[in-house]
């Protein structure tokens, strides 16, 4: 069993925050339907670095998952992304250490916040966006 960390970003825009709801769509549970339908193994967890709410966006969530033996991680990260909608991104896939849990080697965390008084075609969906920074 190796243990991985990924860097996600996401648009948050369509869903219910990063952490698993028995009624709502998020991040974490998208990845999670992903990331284990590529390995076929059926009790994946994914443990984020932290929760982001409904609407928020990503531009580097930390998180990592334990699973077998990941042959060719740069197939696994392309065949990944063309599977996840297009609001989801995995920006990075690395092996870690066995010790390195996301949530609890977490550095940094970085919250932007984005206040319109006018509205930016290119910024229209903006509202909060999240910078993680995780070292193994």
């Amino acid at each position: 069993m190796a243990n991985y960390k990924i860097i996600v970003q996401y648009d948050g825009t369509d869903y219910s925050g990063w952490q698993i709801q028995k009624n709502a769509v998020t991040v974490q549970q998208i990845l999670n339907e992903k990331i284990s339908l590529i390995l076929r193994e059926k009790d994946l967890i994914i443990t984020g670095s932290g929760r982001t709410d409904a609407g928020v966006h990503s531009l580097g969530q930390t998180a990592n998952f334990k699973a077998d033996q990941i042959e060719d991680t740069g197939r696994f990260l392309h065949s990944l992304n063309s599977i996840l909608p297009k609001d989801i991104s995995v920006i990075s896939l690395e092996e870690v250490s066995e010790e390195f849990n996301a949530r609890f080697s977490a550095k940094k965390k970085e919250l932007f916040l984005h206040f319109k008084f006018h509205e930016i075609a290119f910024l229209r969906k903006v509202h909060l966006v999240r910078l993680e920074i995780c070292k193994p």
